[in-house]
Protein backbone atom coordinates (compact mmCIF):
# COMPACT_ATOMS: atom_id res chain seq x y z
CA UNK A 1 0.00 0.00 0.00
CA UNK A 2 1.10 3.47 -0.39
CA UNK A 3 0.38 5.54 2.60
CA UNK A 4 0.96 8.92 0.87
CA UNK A 5 -1.72 8.16 -1.34
CA UNK A 6 -4.48 8.46 1.51
CA UNK A 7 -4.05 11.90 2.32
CA UNK A 8 -5.38 15.06 1.84
CA UNK A 9 -2.79 17.78 1.95
CA UNK A 10 -4.31 20.73 3.49
CA UNK A 11 -1.55 22.73 3.99
CA UNK A 12 1.64 23.63 2.08
CA UNK A 13 4.81 21.78 3.38
CA UNK A 14 5.91 24.37 5.38
CA UNK A 15 3.17 23.98 7.77
CA UNK A 16 4.92 20.47 9.29
CA UNK A 17 1.58 18.97 9.06
CA UNK A 18 -1.97 17.93 7.21
CA UNK A 19 -5.63 18.01 8.04
CA UNK A 20 -6.73 14.42 6.75
CA UNK A 21 -10.26 13.26 6.83
CA UNK A 22 -10.99 10.64 9.66
CA UNK A 23 -12.05 7.33 9.12
CA UNK A 24 -15.81 6.14 9.15
CA UNK A 25 -14.95 4.48 12.21
CA UNK A 26 -13.89 6.96 14.15
CA UNK A 27 -15.81 9.41 16.57
CA UNK A 28 -15.03 12.73 16.67
CA UNK A 29 -15.37 14.88 20.13
CA UNK A 30 -17.99 17.66 20.15
CA UNK A 31 -15.66 20.17 20.10
CA UNK A 32 -12.28 20.21 18.08
CA UNK A 33 -9.23 19.54 20.58
CA UNK A 34 -6.20 22.59 19.84
CA UNK A 35 -2.89 21.65 19.69
CA UNK A 36 0.04 24.32 19.47
CA UNK A 37 2.83 23.05 17.00
CA UNK A 38 5.65 25.32 15.97
CA UNK A 39 6.13 25.62 12.38
CA UNK A 40 9.78 25.06 11.35
CA UNK A 41 12.08 27.15 10.05
CA UNK A 42 12.36 24.94 6.84
CA UNK A 43 12.27 22.09 4.92
CA UNK A 44 15.99 21.07 3.60
CA UNK A 45 14.92 18.05 1.48
CA UNK A 46 12.46 14.65 1.49
CA UNK A 47 13.53 11.19 1.23
CA UNK A 48 10.93 8.60 0.31
CA UNK A 49 11.91 5.15 1.60
CA UNK A 50 10.31 2.14 0.03
CA UNK A 51 9.46 -0.72 2.90
CA UNK A 52 8.00 -4.40 2.65
CA UNK A 53 4.20 -4.31 1.46
CA UNK A 54 2.11 -4.50 4.89
CA UNK A 55 -1.71 -5.12 5.47
CA UNK A 56 -4.10 -2.76 4.33
CA UNK A 57 -5.42 -1.75 7.74
CA UNK A 58 -4.35 -2.38 11.47
CA UNK A 59 -6.09 -2.77 14.40
CA UNK A 60 -5.28 -0.23 17.03
CA UNK A 61 -7.79 -0.23 19.73
CA UNK A 62 -8.23 -1.71 23.13
CA UNK A 63 -8.29 -4.84 24.56
CA UNK A 64 -11.27 -6.98 23.54
CA UNK A 65 -11.93 -4.40 21.01
CA UNK A 66 -10.53 -4.12 17.24
CA UNK A 67 -11.30 -1.51 14.75
CA UNK A 68 -9.93 -1.41 11.61
CA UNK A 69 -8.24 1.87 10.34
CA UNK A 70 -6.30 2.22 7.40
CA UNK A 71 -3.37 4.59 7.06
CA UNK A 72 -3.43 5.78 11.00
CA UNK A 73 -1.55 8.86 9.42
CA UNK A 74 -4.77 10.12 8.18
CA UNK A 75 -6.74 10.27 11.31
CA UNK A 76 -4.51 12.84 13.53
CA UNK A 77 -5.25 16.56 12.33
CA UNK A 78 -3.53 19.06 13.97
CA UNK A 79 -4.58 22.88 14.25
CA UNK A 80 -1.84 25.36 14.64
CA UNK A 81 -2.21 28.65 17.00
CA UNK A 82 -0.39 32.05 15.86
CA UNK A 83 1.29 32.04 18.86
CA UNK A 84 2.95 28.93 19.41
CA UNK A 85 3.96 29.13 15.44
CA UNK A 86 6.48 32.62 16.77
CA UNK A 87 8.35 29.71 18.72
CA UNK A 88 10.60 28.88 15.49
CA UNK A 89 10.88 32.80 14.53
CA UNK A 90 13.23 32.23 17.57
CA UNK A 91 14.41 28.85 18.09
CA UNK A 92 15.17 26.65 15.15
CA UNK A 93 12.85 23.34 15.12
CA UNK A 94 12.11 24.02 19.13
CA UNK A 95 15.44 23.14 20.14
CA UNK A 96 16.13 25.13 23.14
CA UNK A 97 19.61 27.27 23.71
CA UNK A 98 19.29 27.20 27.77
CA UNK A 99 20.23 30.75 29.13
CA UNK A 100 21.82 29.27 32.60
CA UNK A 101 23.24 25.94 34.04
CA UNK A 102 20.79 26.08 37.26
CA UNK A 103 17.32 25.80 35.59
CA UNK A 104 14.07 25.74 37.71
CA UNK A 105 12.32 22.47 36.49
CA UNK A 106 8.79 23.62 35.10
CA UNK A 107 8.67 27.13 36.48
CA UNK A 108 6.69 29.89 35.26
CA UNK A 109 9.72 32.04 34.29
CA UNK A 110 13.46 30.47 33.79
CA UNK A 111 14.71 32.92 36.11
CA UNK A 112 12.84 32.03 39.73
CA UNK A 113 11.79 29.05 41.27
CA UNK A 114 8.52 27.58 41.56
CA UNK A 115 7.38 25.10 43.35
CA UNK A 116 5.41 21.93 41.65
CA UNK A 117 2.10 21.19 42.38
CA UNK A 118 2.83 17.46 43.06
CA UNK A 119 -0.90 16.57 43.38
CA UNK A 120 -0.12 15.12 47.05
CA UNK A 121 0.61 18.52 48.83
CA UNK A 122 4.12 17.79 48.70
CA UNK A 123 6.34 20.75 48.79
CA UNK A 124 9.45 19.82 47.17
CA UNK A 125 11.07 22.08 44.22
CA UNK A 126 13.41 20.15 41.48
CA UNK A 127 15.58 22.10 39.52
CA UNK A 128 18.20 21.14 36.78
CA UNK A 129 21.73 21.66 36.28
CA UNK A 130 22.85 21.64 32.87
CA UNK A 131 25.94 20.40 32.07
CA UNK A 132 28.19 19.93 28.65
CA UNK A 133 27.06 21.23 25.55
CA UNK A 134 23.51 21.04 23.99
CA UNK A 135 23.04 18.49 21.26
CA UNK A 136 26.78 17.17 21.89
CA UNK A 137 28.33 13.53 23.72
CA UNK A 138 29.34 15.42 26.83
CA UNK A 139 25.82 17.17 27.47
CA UNK A 140 24.25 16.05 30.94
CA UNK A 141 21.36 17.34 32.60
CA UNK A 142 21.37 16.70 36.87
CA UNK A 143 18.80 17.14 38.88
CA UNK A 144 18.42 19.02 42.68
CA UNK A 145 16.32 18.27 45.17
CA UNK A 146 16.01 19.26 48.85
CA UNK A 147 18.69 16.82 49.31
CA UNK A 148 20.88 18.55 46.60
CA UNK A 149 22.17 16.55 43.85
CA UNK A 150 19.71 13.01 43.40
CA UNK A 151 19.16 10.28 41.01
CA UNK A 152 15.49 11.50 38.88
CA UNK A 153 15.42 7.48 38.53
CA UNK A 154 16.01 6.76 41.69
CA UNK A 155 15.28 9.43 43.95
CA UNK A 156 11.86 11.47 42.40
CA UNK A 157 9.19 8.97 44.05
CA UNK A 158 6.81 6.86 41.72
CA UNK A 159 3.75 8.19 43.25
CA UNK A 160 3.10 12.16 43.27
CA UNK A 161 0.05 10.89 44.97
CA UNK A 162 -0.56 6.93 45.41
CA UNK A 163 -4.07 6.93 46.93
CA UNK A 164 -5.54 8.67 43.26
CA UNK A 165 -2.90 6.60 41.47
CA UNK A 166 -0.94 10.29 40.18
CA UNK A 167 2.18 9.46 39.33
CA UNK A 168 5.60 11.31 38.50
CA UNK A 169 6.99 11.37 35.55
CA UNK A 170 10.41 12.57 34.45
CA UNK A 171 10.29 14.39 30.73
CA UNK A 172 13.08 13.32 28.85
CA UNK A 173 12.20 14.74 24.99
CA UNK A 174 9.54 17.55 24.73
CA UNK A 175 7.08 16.90 21.68
CA UNK A 176 8.06 18.30 18.28
CA UNK A 177 11.93 18.05 18.99
CA UNK A 178 14.17 15.27 17.65
CA UNK A 179 17.21 14.93 20.07
CA UNK A 180 17.15 11.62 21.44
CA UNK A 181 17.25 11.93 24.80
CA UNK A 182 17.24 9.82 27.93
CA UNK A 183 18.46 8.76 31.88
CA UNK A 184 21.83 7.62 32.01
CA UNK A 185 21.37 4.56 33.68
CA UNK A 186 24.73 3.18 33.98
CA UNK A 187 26.06 6.46 34.93
CA UNK A 188 25.38 7.60 38.97
CA UNK A 189 22.97 10.01 39.64
CA UNK A 190 21.08 8.75 36.39
CA UNK A 191 21.71 12.41 34.62
CA UNK A 192 19.37 13.13 31.10
CA UNK A 193 22.16 13.07 28.55
CA UNK A 194 21.56 12.28 24.28
CA UNK A 195 21.92 9.07 22.82
CA UNK A 196 24.50 7.88 20.99
CA UNK A 197 25.23 6.57 18.06
CA UNK A 198 27.92 5.38 15.66
CA UNK A 199 29.70 8.12 17.85
CA UNK A 200 27.49 10.98 17.33
CA UNK A 201 24.62 12.75 18.77
CA UNK A 202 21.74 10.77 17.97
CA UNK A 203 18.48 12.43 16.32
CA UNK A 204 15.11 10.70 15.70
CA UNK A 205 14.08 11.68 11.64
CA UNK A 206 11.10 13.55 10.73
CA UNK A 207 8.45 11.05 9.17
CA UNK A 208 5.72 12.75 7.04
CA UNK A 209 3.30 14.73 8.71
CA UNK A 210 5.07 14.12 12.08
CA UNK A 211 7.89 16.79 13.73
CA UNK A 212 10.15 14.59 15.52
CA UNK A 213 8.12 13.07 18.56
CA UNK A 214 4.68 13.40 18.67
CA UNK A 215 4.67 13.95 22.49
CA UNK A 216 6.15 14.95 25.52
CA UNK A 217 7.82 11.38 26.03
CA UNK A 218 10.10 10.22 29.16
CA UNK A 219 9.83 7.72 31.96
CA UNK A 220 8.64 7.02 35.23
CA UNK A 221 11.18 6.81 38.18
CA UNK A 222 11.71 3.80 40.65
CA UNK A 223 10.44 1.33 37.75
CA UNK A 224 12.76 -1.26 35.58
CA UNK A 225 11.89 -3.13 32.83
CA UNK A 226 13.78 -6.46 34.42
CA UNK A 227 15.50 -7.91 31.30
CA UNK A 228 16.10 -11.19 33.12
CA UNK A 229 11.92 -11.58 33.27
CA UNK A 230 10.21 -13.05 30.43
CA UNK A 231 6.96 -11.19 29.92
CA UNK A 232 4.17 -13.99 29.66
CA UNK A 233 2.09 -11.83 27.81
CA UNK A 234 4.55 -10.90 25.51
CA UNK A 235 7.17 -13.80 25.39
CA UNK A 236 10.09 -11.48 25.56
CA UNK A 237 12.45 -10.42 28.05
CA UNK A 238 12.55 -6.95 30.11
CA UNK A 239 14.24 -3.88 27.94
CA UNK A 240 16.67 -2.92 31.19
CA UNK A 241 14.93 0.65 31.34
CA UNK A 242 12.79 2.51 33.57
CA UNK A 243 8.99 2.01 31.45
CA UNK A 244 8.70 4.95 28.88
CA UNK A 245 5.73 6.89 29.05
CA UNK A 246 4.23 9.27 26.35
CA UNK A 247 2.32 12.59 27.97
CA UNK A 248 -0.55 13.27 25.34
CA UNK A 249 -1.81 16.83 26.93
CA UNK A 250 -2.27 19.93 25.25
CA UNK A 251 1.65 21.43 26.45
CA UNK A 252 5.11 21.20 25.27
CA UNK A 253 6.89 20.52 28.62
CA UNK A 254 10.38 20.89 29.31
CA UNK A 255 13.22 18.86 29.06
CA UNK A 256 13.98 17.41 32.69
CA UNK A 257 10.26 18.38 33.97
CA UNK A 258 9.06 16.55 36.25
CA UNK A 259 4.95 16.20 35.31
CA UNK A 260 2.16 14.57 37.68
CA UNK A 261 0.34 12.20 35.46
CA UNK A 262 -2.69 9.99 35.09
CA UNK A 263 -2.23 6.66 33.48
CA UNK A 264 -4.92 5.97 31.00
CA UNK A 265 -3.21 2.46 29.19
CA UNK A 266 -0.40 0.95 27.62
CA UNK A 267 0.74 -0.37 24.13
CA UNK A 268 3.73 -3.06 24.36
CA UNK A 269 6.28 -2.78 21.85
CA UNK A 270 8.10 -5.28 20.46
CA UNK A 271 12.02 -3.51 19.82
CA UNK A 272 14.86 -5.61 18.66
CA UNK A 273 13.30 -9.04 20.70
CA UNK A 274 12.69 -6.65 23.90
CA UNK A 275 9.39 -5.91 25.66
CA UNK A 276 9.01 -1.87 25.73
CA UNK A 277 6.17 -0.60 27.28
CA UNK A 278 5.14 2.54 25.91
CA UNK A 279 2.33 3.68 28.52
CA UNK A 280 -0.17 6.27 27.33
CA UNK A 281 -0.70 9.18 30.63
CA UNK A 282 -1.89 12.96 30.61
CA UNK A 283 -0.69 15.47 32.82
CA UNK A 284 -3.25 16.18 35.55
CA UNK A 285 -3.35 19.88 35.52
CA UNK A 286 -3.78 19.74 31.63
CA UNK A 287 -7.51 21.23 30.48
CA UNK A 288 -8.58 17.70 28.86
CA UNK A 289 -7.09 15.23 31.93
CA UNK A 290 -10.93 14.74 33.55
CA UNK A 291 -12.18 13.86 30.33
CA UNK A 292 -9.94 11.23 29.87
CA UNK A 293 -10.74 7.80 32.22
CA UNK A 294 -9.19 5.37 30.45
CA UNK A 295 -7.82 4.38 26.88
CA UNK A 296 -10.91 4.58 25.24
CA UNK A 297 -11.53 8.41 26.40
CA UNK A 298 -8.34 8.84 24.28
CA UNK A 299 -10.35 8.65 20.89
CA UNK A 300 -12.97 10.85 21.37
CA UNK A 301 -10.71 13.55 22.67
CA UNK A 302 -7.63 12.95 20.81
CA UNK A 303 -9.11 11.41 17.74
CA UNK A 304 -6.68 9.58 15.63
CA UNK A 305 -3.82 10.52 18.29
CA UNK A 306 -3.77 6.95 19.17
CA UNK A 307 -3.57 5.62 15.89
CA UNK A 308 -0.77 7.50 14.70
CA UNK A 309 1.06 6.78 17.85
CA UNK A 310 1.32 3.02 16.74
CA UNK A 311 2.25 4.25 13.59
CA UNK A 312 5.06 6.18 14.62
CA UNK A 313 6.60 3.46 17.16
CA UNK A 314 6.13 1.36 13.93
CA UNK A 315 8.39 3.11 11.45
CA UNK A 316 10.16 5.76 13.26
CA UNK A 317 13.71 3.64 12.52
CA UNK A 318 13.13 3.47 8.95
CA UNK A 319 14.95 5.67 8.08
CA UNK A 320 18.10 4.87 9.85
CA UNK A 321 17.90 1.69 7.86
CA UNK A 322 16.03 -0.58 10.45
CA UNK A 323 13.04 -2.42 9.65
CA UNK A 324 9.88 -1.75 11.00
CA UNK A 325 9.35 -2.88 14.68
CA UNK A 326 6.35 -4.73 15.48
CA UNK A 327 4.04 -5.29 18.40
CA UNK A 328 2.33 -7.50 21.02
CA UNK A 329 -1.23 -7.72 21.10
CA UNK A 330 -1.79 -7.16 17.29
CA UNK A 331 -0.88 -3.30 18.18
CA UNK A 332 -3.94 -2.70 20.30
CA UNK A 333 -3.61 -0.77 23.66
CA UNK A 334 -4.28 -2.35 26.90
CA UNK A 335 -6.32 -0.15 29.41
CA UNK A 336 -5.96 1.67 32.81
CA UNK A 337 -6.08 -1.53 34.86
CA UNK A 338 -4.06 -3.47 32.73
CA UNK A 339 -1.61 -0.47 32.28
CA UNK A 340 -1.14 -0.04 36.27
CA UNK A 341 -0.49 -3.42 36.96
CA UNK A 342 2.69 -2.80 34.54
CA UNK A 343 3.77 -0.27 36.73
CA UNK A 344 3.60 -2.33 40.27
CA UNK A 345 5.12 -5.20 38.36
CA UNK A 346 8.25 -2.75 37.16
CA UNK A 347 8.47 -1.01 40.30
CA UNK A 348 8.54 -4.47 42.34
CA UNK A 349 11.76 -5.11 39.72
CA UNK A 350 13.52 -1.85 40.47
CA UNK A 351 13.10 -2.48 44.12
CA UNK A 352 15.02 -5.60 44.20
CA UNK A 353 17.18 -3.72 41.80
CA UNK A 354 18.37 -1.51 44.23
CA UNK A 355 19.30 -3.88 46.96
CA UNK A 356 21.68 -5.62 44.52
CA UNK A 357 25.16 -5.76 45.97
CA UNK A 358 26.60 -5.71 41.86
CA UNK A 359 23.94 -4.59 39.54
CA UNK A 360 24.85 -3.93 36.13
CA UNK A 361 23.30 -0.68 36.30
CA UNK A 362 23.95 2.31 38.23
CA UNK A 363 22.09 2.42 41.86
CA UNK A 364 23.24 5.38 43.86
CA UNK A 365 20.68 7.03 45.28
CA UNK A 366 19.37 8.77 48.51
CA UNK A 367 16.68 6.28 48.65
CA UNK A 368 16.81 4.28 52.12
CA UNK A 369 17.48 0.56 52.30
CA UNK A 370 19.10 0.82 48.64
CA UNK A 371 22.47 -0.73 48.90
CA UNK A 372 24.48 1.86 47.02
CA UNK A 373 24.13 5.22 49.14
CA UNK A 374 24.51 8.80 47.84
CA UNK A 375 26.82 10.69 49.20
CA UNK A 376 26.86 14.72 48.85
CA UNK A 377 30.87 14.14 47.46
CA UNK A 378 29.36 11.35 45.13
CA UNK A 379 27.62 13.71 44.05
CA UNK A 380 29.57 16.59 43.14
CA UNK A 381 32.31 14.15 41.61
CA UNK A 382 29.58 13.33 39.48
CA UNK A 383 28.38 16.81 38.26
CA UNK A 384 31.83 18.05 38.01
CA UNK A 385 32.77 14.92 35.61
CA UNK A 386 31.37 16.45 33.11
CA UNK A 387 32.37 19.65 31.55
CA UNK A 388 30.49 23.38 32.39
CA UNK A 389 27.47 24.29 30.40
CA UNK A 390 29.00 25.44 27.03
CA UNK A 391 25.45 26.90 25.07
CA UNK A 392 24.26 24.50 21.98
CA UNK A 393 26.32 22.71 19.44
CA UNK A 394 25.84 22.69 15.79
CA UNK A 395 22.29 21.00 14.92
CA UNK A 396 23.14 18.48 12.00
CA UNK A 397 22.09 19.51 8.44
CA UNK A 398 19.50 17.14 7.79
CA UNK A 399 17.99 17.63 11.61
CA UNK A 400 14.27 18.91 9.66
CA UNK A 401 14.25 16.88 6.94
CA UNK A 402 11.06 15.15 5.77
CA UNK A 403 10.87 11.24 5.30
CA UNK A 404 8.13 9.61 3.37
CA UNK A 405 7.39 5.86 3.80
CA UNK A 406 5.50 3.74 1.42
CA UNK A 407 4.48 0.60 2.01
Amino acid sequence: MMITSRWALARSLSSMGCAASRTPRVESSSQPTTWAQPSPKRITSTTVTQVAPASTSASIGTAGSSNDKSSPRGSLTTTFSEAQKKIGESQRSLHTIRSSTDQVIHPKSTHQKAKMSTGSGDSNTYSVVERGTLYDLDYRVFFKGPQGIISPWHDIPLYANEENKVFNMIVEIPRWSNAKMEMATKEPFSPIKQDEKKGKARFVHNIFPHKGYIWNYGALPQTWEDPNHIVPDTGAKGDNDPVDVIEIGSKVASRGAVLQVKILGTLALIDEGETDWKLVAIDVNDEQADKLKDINDVETVFPGLLAASVEWFRIYKIPAGKPANEFAFNGEFKNREYALKVVDETNEYWKNLIKEATPALNTVSRVPGAVHQATDDAANAAVNSAPEFGGQAALPGDVDKWHFIQG
